[in-house]
C-alpha cells in the first residue's frame, strides 16, 4: 500500500465544520451569550450558571473563542462585538430567528438524494413548493419571515448607501418579506417612500418591523403574489433582494417582464444578489450559497452577466454593477423610453 498522494485535510475542515452552524443554534437556546453579555464567565462558572455539563461547556466556548465570537481575558469569556452585535436577543440585528430555524429545520441529505434521483428536487424543495402553493401555511411563512429579517437586515443597514437612491420618490420592494432593505432605505434616505409587495402574512410581519423601527410613515405593505396579481404602479425604483436565486430562470423572466410594465419611462429595477464568477467554481461563499439553494429552493445563485440576460429579456437597459458586501453586487438597469 502506497502513502497517501496529498492530504486529506480539505475533508476534515468540511465535516468539522459542519458543526459550527449546530452548536451556534444550540448555544442560542441555551443562553449562552446573553449569560456572558451580563457576566464574563469560565467555563465551569457558566456550566454552573446555566445547569450544563462542563465538557460541553468547555467546548462551546473554546470553539466560539476561536471563530471570533468570545474573547478569553483572565481565564473568563467575554463577548466579542460579532456577539454582541448579532447573537444577543436585544440587539436589532439579532439572528436569533435563523438560528431557531437550523435547530428545527435540520439539513435532511436523505431527502434531497431521493429527490435527486427521481429528478424532482427543484419540485420538492420546501422553500418553493411553500411558495407554489394555492395558500402558503400562515406559520410558516412567518417563521421563515423572521429568520430572513434576521439574515437581511445587518447586511441591509450596511449596504443601502450604496444604491444611489437620492432623489428617488418611491421604491418598490417585490417579496420584501420583513421589509428590512425597505426600513434600512428609508431611514438612509428622508424623503424615499418605500412600498413591500409580499403574501398577506408576510405583510403583517413587515408591519410589525416598520413600526418597531418608527418608519411606518413612509414604508407600507401591500397583499399579493407577485407571480399572480397585479402589481402596484407608480414607483421609480423596483427592488428585488434574494428573490431570484429563489426561482428558476422561466419565473425569473416572469419577474423581470413584472416589473418592466410596472415601472415608467426612464424607471430602474435593481437586482441584489450574491453573485458567482462565470466558471460558477467560485468565489466560495456564493457557491456554496447556490449548493443551499438547492436543499430548498428551485433556484441557484446566477453570475453577473446571467442576472443582466434576465433583466435584459424584458426589455431593461444600460447594466450598471456596484458591488456592495459579503460577495453581494447590486444589479441596476433602466427601462428605456422607446
Amino acid at each position: 500500500m502506497n502513502d497517501p498522494l496529498c492530504s486529506d485535510g480539505p475533508i476534515w475542515n468540511v465535516w468539522l465544520a459542519a458543526f459550527h452552524a449546530p452548536t451556534l443554534a444550540i448555544a442560542d437556546e441555551l443562553g449562552v451569550f446573553a449569560a456572558l453579555h451580563d457576566h464574563p464567565a469560565t467555563s465551569q462558572e457558566l456550566a454552573d450558571a446555566l445547569h450544563i455539563e462542563v465538557r460541553a461547556t468547555e467546548s462551546m466556548l473554546g470553539l466560539f473563542a476561536a471563530l471570533d465570537f468570545l474573547v478569553r481575558a483572565d481565564d473568563r469569556f467575554h463577548l466579542s462585538d460579532v456577539a454582541r452585535t448579532y447573537l444577543l436577543p436585544t440587539s436589532d440585528y439579532y439572528w436569533g430567528g435563523f438560528l431557531h430555524r437550523i435547530r428545527t429545520i435540520p439539513i435532511d441529505c436523505t431527502k434531497l438524494i431521493d429527490s435527486l434521483r427521481r429528478g424532482q428536487a427543484a419540485h420538492d424543495a420546501r422553500v418553493s413548493s411553500a411558495w407554489r402553493a394555492p395558500q402558503p401555511p400562515a406559520a410558516a411563512l412567518v417563521g421563515f419571515t423572521h429568520a430572513m429579517h434576521a439574515h437581511s437586515f445587518a447586511l441591509a443597514a450596511r449596504v443601502v448607501s450604496r444604491f444611489g437612491l437620492a432623489g428617488t420618490a418611491r421604491f418598490l420592494d417585490v417579496a420584501g418579506g420583513s421589509g428590512s432593505y425597505s426600513i434600512a432605505a428609508a431611514r438612509a434616505y428622508p424623503a424615499l417612500r418605500c412600498s413591500v409587495l409580499d403574501l398577506g402574512p408576510v405583510c403583517d410581519v413587515a408591519r410589525t418591523y416598520t413600526a418597531k423601527h418608527g418608519v411606518d410613515d413612509r414604508v407600507d405593505a401591500i397583499a399579493g403574489d407577485m407571480f399572480a396579481d397585479a402589481w402596484p404602479t407608480g414607483y421609480d425604483r423596483i427592488f428585488f433582494s434574494d428573490i431570484f436565486h429563489d426561482w428558476d430562470d422561466e419565473r425569473c423572466r416572469v419577474l423581470a417582464a413584472h416589473a418592466f410594465a410596472a415601472l415608467p419611462f426612464g424607471g430602474r429595477v435593481l437586482v441584489h444578489e450574491m453573485i458567482l464568477g462565470d466558471a460558477k467554481d467560485g468565489p466560495l461563499n456564493a457557491i456554496a450559497y447556490s449548493m443551499v439553494m438547492v436543499f430548498v429552493t428551485e433556484g441557484r445563485q446566477r453570475s453577473a452577466h446571467e442576472l443582466i440576460e434576465l433583466l435584459e429579456s424584458a426589455g431593461f437597459i444600460a447594466p450598471v454593477l456596484t458591488m456592495t458586501a459579503e460577495g453581494y453586487a447590486l444589479i441596476e438597469l433602466t427601462k428605456p423610453s422607446s
